[in-house]
Order: structure tokens, then sequence, then C-alpha cells
């Protein structure tokens, strides 16, 4: 497996160094355009600014623009909404060029798959098009559900094929059934040079508009479940599809991403308007007030599980801040059906297509770095095997755990020593990790402490991160039996193992942001700023994490005001969008101040609670969590995203951790029955499964 890593990297080390240095003359031409791939650069993360040379296009020169879309033909009196660019952060989109396009990709076949947002994006790239070569003859077909555009001069062709959930849908003697498990469209899909996937929308119809009667999975139907479980459950037979079906050589693949709609004005904090209706203005700034879209992370997530490397065009933040960009009730129903689904054209759709013409054949070397980016992606998140993730999986039965007793390790803490408590069953000891399709690797304490002779290696975070290092210390010392010293000054702890010279620290920062006493004696969340960050650098492994103290709360709110910026100060703020400003001044930290040749730095991930929690014996079986995503896992990986240091590492411990609904102290922790706790993890127990993840990640390639 290492050797074959290593050969996969220096090919596209080659190919990397060709496409830079071999072709001189493409490179003067990308030179010219706009800086999208400077390094570092998050292009979906930004705001939208005031442009006067926008549109890109009228629609009345798109005269085969579908009316539900074209909103200044139905009667839409503003224009105001016309006139905005999508501006990401720290560089700048390439301009789109029409003309370009069309001679980069003569001969190329485009195929946009899904239901009508992607028919909205396939409309406005043909209008794209269209506009900058009006004179060029097209043909426009379609036959059933497969629309065709072609430029007969250029041989190019974009398509569009009509397919709401991408899995099948049937008819049955007993009804329509929404079959979650089985693509037979995809013979359509193959031979296609750039495919561009989309699905969510009509996930989530009821009533009249659900196209179906029956969900089935494998042998078994439902009258109903819950549509975002079902939704991953879709989008994994997809992944499954395109990994065993589409020729990464020949094929390049891209999903849409999230398109939101906005019939809830309180998402944006206006509850005067009625839905999108009379919307003129983008929302202000880089942040959407009602924070992440729960089917992003969903997509993410897949996405990240598959061994073919899939482009995310995360259309979702950036469109959430085009409020005004709906046809509301200047498209296909008027005021007897608003819409505030789909987007007007031109539009919100163009800044899609010019986020897929910046991947397609933006700034120099982007297009092959996202390609690259992909395959050493999947080397190293498989730590195993070549397509394997990690993190995905179920728990299995195994009586060979738990790798230690308690009763091995007089350091663990009351609180996590379950046993010891009281707790009567011990079957929730016996559960292994289970990747679906490769083995985590098994930890070896001395194997460890051997590789990291002479080194400190630090958890930085709340009572989670207490927790796993707690599980490491005692996985260490059960392996070696060495001696120890723990002390603990102000918040910080320090295990070492003198005959190694090996320090495993914790310090306790629930935040990772400040937070400062004022001379009222009240405490200040500082959302920008890091005084500890200092001290962090001199590591040799940093773990980070932090989540479960953003949503306390009363008496157990440790701060009295939170601030961000020298006049921002509030007495309170949508919990989830503070956490992300908080995780951003983190990453900020960690590309300014981290030398990654020398630290290595990781994030646990966000932990999961179960609420009532007593009583629970086994693991949730499978390896979907009914109660679906974590609102905070999106918002960490959006984050990790935007890090421009080479190295970090996300134990993804989220749904692993959430199928445990069994290994909580509950009533046989600290506080017993006046403090139940399902939060908090029993040791042994799933942090355990955290470090051997972590011993993964440190030891891939060895």
């Amino acid at each position: 497996m290492a050797n074959y890593s290593i050969s996969v990297v220096l090919m596209v080390l080659t190919l990397l160094h060709y496409h830079v240095h071999g072709d001189h003359q493409q490179q003067h031409s990308d030179e010219e355009r706009r800086d999208a791939g400077n390094e570092g650069c998050d292009i979906f993360g930004g705001r939208w600014v005031p442009d006067e040379s926008y549109p890109l296009y009228s629609s009345s020169q798109c005269p085969f623009i579908e009316r539900e879309f074209t909103c200044i033909q139905n009667g839409r009196p503003d224009q105001l909404y016309l006139k905005f660019r999508w501006q990401p952060t720290g560089c700048n989109l390439t301009r789109f060029d029409g003309g370009d396009f069309l001679k980069r990709y003569r001969g190329k076949s485009f195929m946009f798959v899904g239901d009508s947002l992607s028919l909205n994006q396939w409309q406005s790239l043909t209008c794209m098009l269209h506009s900058v070569v009006p004179e060029a003859n097209y043909t426009l077909a379609r036959v059933g559900d497969l629309s065709t555009f072609t430029f007969p001069e250029y041989s190019v062709k974009v398509m569009f094929s009509r397919n709401a959930f991408l899995v099948d849908t049937i008819a049955t003697p007993a009804g329509r059934v929404l079959k979650l498990d089985s693509i037979q469209s995809g013979k359509l899909w193959k031979g296609i040079d750039y495919l561009i996937f989309n699905t969510w929308h009509w996930w989530l119809h009821t009533g009249r508009k659900q196209p179906w009667d029956l969900i089935q999975e494998g042998n078994r139907t439902y009258k109903d479940m819950d549509r975002l479980v079902a939704y991953e459950k879709g989008l994994n037979t997809w992944a499954k599809w395109v990994d065993t079906n589409v020729d990464q050589t020949k094929t390049r693949v891209f999903f849409q991403g999230v398109s939101p709609d906005h019939n809830n004005a309180s998402d944006w904090r206006d509850p005067t308007a009625k839905a999108c209706e009379g919307q003129t203005k983008p929302v202000a700034g880089s942040q959407y007030p009602a924070g992440p879209h729960p089917a992003e992370q969903v997509v993410e997530r897949v996405l990240h599980s598959m061994s073919f490397p899939v482009y995310l065009l995360n259309v979702t933040t950036l469109s959430q801040l085009r409020k005004d960009g709906h046809p509301s009730v200047y498209g296909h129903g008027g005021h007897r059906d608003m819409d505030c689904s789909h987007w007007c054209l031109a539009g919100v759709p163009d800044a899609w297509n010019e986020l897929l013409y910046t991947y397609m054949a933006g700034s120099t070397g982007i297009a092959l770095a996202i390609w690259i980016f992909s395959i050493l992606h999947n080397i190293g998140g498989t730590l195993s095997d070549v397509g394997c993730y990690l993190s995905g999986g179920q728990w299995v039965y195994d009586p060979s755990y738990p790798l230690y007793s308690s009763t091995d390790c007089p350091f663990i803490w009351k609180e996590f020593d379950c046993q010891k408590n009281g707790r009567p069953d011990m079957e929730y000891l016996k559960y292994r990790w289970q990747p679906t399709s490769c083995q985590t690797p098994r930890f070896s304490g001395r194997r460890f402490l051997e590789r990291f002779r002479g080194k400190r290696i630090l958890f930085v975070g709340d009572s989670l991160s207490m927790n796993q290092w707690q599980s490491l210390t005692c996985m260490l010392y059960k392996s070696v039996k060495a001696k120890y010293t723990i002390n603990r000054i102000g918040g910080l702890s320090i295990f070492s193992f003198p005959a190694y010279d090996v320090s495993i620290m914790l310090s306790r920062n629930a935040f990772l942001v400040d937070t400062v006493h004022m001379r009222n004696g009240k405490n200040v969340l500082m959302l920008d700023s890091i005084e500890n960050g200092s001290y962090w650098r001199t590591f040799d492994v940093i773990i980070f994490n932090t989540w479960h103290w953003w949503l306390h709360t009363g008496k157990k709110q440790p701060w009295a005001f939170v601030r961000y910026g020298l006049n921002n100060v509030h007495r309170d703020m949508n919990r989830l969008a503070a956490y992300e400003k908080a995780l951003n001044t983190w990453a900020r930290w960690v590309d300014s101040s981290v030398d990654t040749v020398k630290t290595k730095i990781f994030f646990q991930g966000v932990s999961p609670d179960h609420l009532n929690c007593l009583g629970e014996t086994q693991p949730v079986t499978g390896t979907e969590y009914p109660g679906g995503s974590h609102p905070a896992e999106v918002v960490l990986e959006r984050v990790l995203r935007r890090i421009s240091k080479p190295v970090h590492h996300l134990l993804n411990i989220t749904r692993l951790s959430q199928l445990r609904k069994d290994s909580h102290p509950s009533a046989y922790g600290f506080g017993g029955n006046r403090g139940m706790d399902c939060t908090h993890w029993c040791l042994p127990g799933v942090p355990d499964t955290w470090n051997q993840l972590l011993f993964a990640a440190l030891f891939q390639g060895s």
C-alpha cells in the first residue's frame, strides 16, 4: 500500500510539473486570468458586491429560457438584483469567457443530471455561451427527459437529464416506489466528458407534490422515513455507482451542492417579510443568519467517503445570501404559486457556472491541483486501503474488547469510570468500530511511545478533550506498564512517561478563543482573539476540540457578553454562527502561527450527546443515525477546508459516536441520578476508538 501511494504521488507530481512548466502558451493565457487559484483561497466563502458590469447577459438574448426563470419578462419591476457579483474573500473568480469555453472544450459533452435546479443551471450555462456567440448556429432537442443544446460549429453538447432523486422511482401494483439502492438510469450518464449532478429539492415534498407512495431499500419497504436519512442513503447509492462505473481518466464529475430556498423570512431575521417576495438585495456580509444547511453536511460526508475524486460546487452559502434572487411572484405560477426555490435568469446560477468554469479553466494549475488533492485525500484519508473511509462503518460485537480495564488505570477520573460507579451491564464494552471496506489499525502503545520518544502531545479543548486524553494515557499505560507522572498546573494537566521522554498533556480551553474577565466582574467571550496560541505552537502534535460549551445557557454559561471586533458586542447571538466565527479565528491562527513541518494539527470533530441515554446497552445498528447529521459538523468541515496549511486532519468522530447511545455514563457518572450524563463517555469506551483513528492518522504510510 505504501509503495502504491508513493507511485501515485510521483505520478501526480509529474503531471503537475508538466501542467505548470510544460505548456508555456497555455500558462501565459491562464496568467492573464484572475487569480482564483491563489493558495488558501476558498472560492465558496465571500460576499456579494455591487458590480455595474453585471449581469453577464440579458434574458432577452436567450429566447430558449423557460418562462419560469424569465423574471423581467414576467413583470419583475426591480433590476438591482442583477447587479451583484460573487466576491471570494481572498481572491477573485475567473471571469466567464464563453468564447474560450467553446474553443477549449471543442468536441466535448456536458450533462447536468438532477431536478429543476439543474435545469436552472443548464439554462444559465447555455445562455452564457449563446450570448457571446449569438451568430453561431445552435440546436435544441428534447427526447423524453433528456434535453440537448448543441453548438455544431464547436461540436460542443450541453445536456440536461431530468432526474429528481438520482436513484430510481418505479411503478408497481402497490404504487410508486422510491428505490434508495437502485440506479438504472446510469447507462445514460456513461461516456459523458463532464457530469454535473444535483439532488435535494424533491426529497422534502409531501402530499400531492410527493412523486412516490413507498420507499424501498433492499427487501424492506417503508411508508415514509426521515427525509435526510433517505437522502443520504440515496446519495450513497449514487456514490457507489460513480465509484464503480465512471472512468476518471475520461470523465470529470461535479456535484452542484444544495440550492437553498427562502420560504421562511425568519432565516434572515426579517419577520415582516412574506417569504422572498419584495426582496431586492442580498443578505449583507458572508454569514447567513440561519446557519448551515442540514443537507450540505450530508453531501460533504458522502463525497468524502468516495474513492472517485468528485468536485463539489459548494453553492449553498453564497446562494443562501441571495434572498432577492428568486422569481417569487414573477415566475410561472405568479401570485398563485410563490416561487422562492428556483432562481431568476440572469441571476445566481450564473455564479454557479462561474465557479464551474473556475474549476475547469481557471488560474494555472487549479483544476489539476484540485484533482491531485482529491487523489491524495483519498490516499491519506483511507489510512489503510484506497477508497476506504475509516469514519464510515458500523459497530460490531468483538469479545476481545475492551483494549483495557478501568482497573488497569488508577488515574481515570471518577466521572468516566462507569464500572466502578456501579454500572451493572458490560456488553457496551464489547463493541469494535468496523469501517465499511477496511480495518481500523489495532492500537500499539509501545509503537506509539517509540515513535514519539522525546515528543510532546497536547489535547486542547473542553471535557471531551479530557475524555480522549484520559483514554490515550490509559491505552498507553496498559501497553507498557512503565512509570508515569501526573501533574496539574492551572488548566494544564501533564501525563509523562519518563522512560520514553513522552508527555501527553491536556489544556482546558472550552472555546479555543479567549474569555476575558472585565472590571465590572463580567466575562466576555472574544470571538476574534486567541492569546494562548503562543504556547500551543511549541508542541509536536496538537489535537483541538470545541463545541460542548457553545450551547450552554443560564448558570452554566461562563460569559455575559460576546464580542467580535472592537465595537461589535452582543448579549447573545446565534450559537452556531458564533461557533463558526471562533473557528475561523482558530483557523487563521493555524495558518499564521503553526509550522506544520514541526507540528501536526488534528481536530477531534464534534462529539454528540444522547438525551435520555439511561438504560441503553447496545449501539444503534447499521451505519446510519436516525437523527441525521449534526449541525456543528458541517460548520467545522467548512472551516477546515479554508485552512491553507498543507497538514491538518479531521478525526471525523461524529457519526460513529452518534451510533453509541449506550456508552455514556448516564446515572453512573460523577453526578449519579441527580446529574444524568449523556454527553461524556465511559472509559474504556468510545474515546478509545477516537484514539485508534488518531493512531491510524499518525502512522499512515509508516
